[in-house]
């Protein structure tokens, strides 16, 4: 089947100055196409919603959600990346064209996870990843800070780390209340673990720009390399999300939080216990005499 890429590449020549505009903004931001909503791509190319929406109906498509569906299935092929912007955005439903064979549909969802599953290996550093766990063993705590999506990761590294007996806080970037409570913790002897999916929250790289500027080290979590926050960080793990149907899916992301831990805990047991694991400690408590 045509890309919508390749459908807006091939009717270009036929489109008018207004149609080759839109056409030029989608070709240029394949990733933002993913997500952004059309009141945002009509601000941006400065033209109505009924003019976008007739240029989607122009390429064959039924509406503005089946395109953005398209290029979902366009970048997830293509493993494109690019920068996101601020906000959160549902999933653009099925468009009743692929709905004939759900089982076949379904096989292909499994089959682009597989892809991406085989390509984190393919890509994965296990030098950066134990470079990680040692920044994480040498703070004196870890501040998560998530949103979202990001945020469910923030929790379950913040788990991990509790059953390694390493203290840690989580920082959900949505709650102002969150973020003041995090900004006595950011000292040189801290680390803060900035963890950034699509679609990129702002605040989330704020909190760890403020932490850069304070000397606080920072370990980015995210999909790209070009995302927002990795210039504030110094070191970043990347793991992709986005799929067809969704903005991001988190198998990949908590994978490697798996790992991180998983080499959290190598490193840890090479070093000579100092004192008792605080969960031991705890358990103590419940012990019989």
């Amino acid at each position: 089947m045509t890309s919508v890429v390749a459908k807006i590449q091939q009717r270009y020549a036929e489109m008018t100055r207004t149609q080759q505009k839109i056409a030029d903004f989608m070709l240029a931001n394949p990733q933002a196409m993913t997500f952004i909503t059309l009141r945002e791509l009509s601000s941006a190319v400065n033209v109505s919603e009924i003019t976008v929406l007739n240029f989607c109906v122009a390429l064959g498509y039924e509406n503005f959600n089946e395109v953005k569906y398209e290029f979902r299935k366009y970048v997830n092929t293509q493993c494109k990346v690019m920068v996101q912007a601020e906000n959160n955005y549902l999933s653009p439903g099925v468009p009743r064209r692929e709905l004939g064979d759900k089982q076949k549909l379904l096989l292909e969802v499994c089959q682009e996870e597989f892809n991406m599953t085989q390509d984190f290996f393919q890509s994965l550093n296990l030098e950066s990843i134990f470079q990680a766990a040692k920044m994480i063993l040498e703070a004196k705590a870890v501040v998560i800070c998530g949103y979202g999506v990001s945020k469910q990761i923030a929790d379950f590294f913040s788990m991990r780390l509790a059953l390694l007996g390493l203290p840690s806080v989580i920082v959900n970037t949505e709650s102002a209340d969150s973020i003041q409570a995090a900004l006595p913790f950011l000292t040189e002897d801290v680390l803060v673990v900035a963890i950034s999916f699509p679609d990129y929250y702002l605040m989330t790289t704020k909190v760890a720009e403020y932490a850069h500027s304070n000397r606080v080290r920072v370990l980015a979590i995210t999909d790209s390399l070009d995302a927002p926050v990795v210039k504030y960080a110094a070191l970043t793990l990347t793991a992709r999300t986005t799929t067809r149907l969704f903005l991001n899916t988190i198998g990949l992301p908590l994978m490697l939080v798996n790992f991180i831990t998983s080499a959290v805990s190598i490193e840890k047991s090479a070093q000579p216990e100092t004192q008792l694991a605080v969960t031991e400690s705890f358990a103590n408590f419940f012990s019989t005499e």
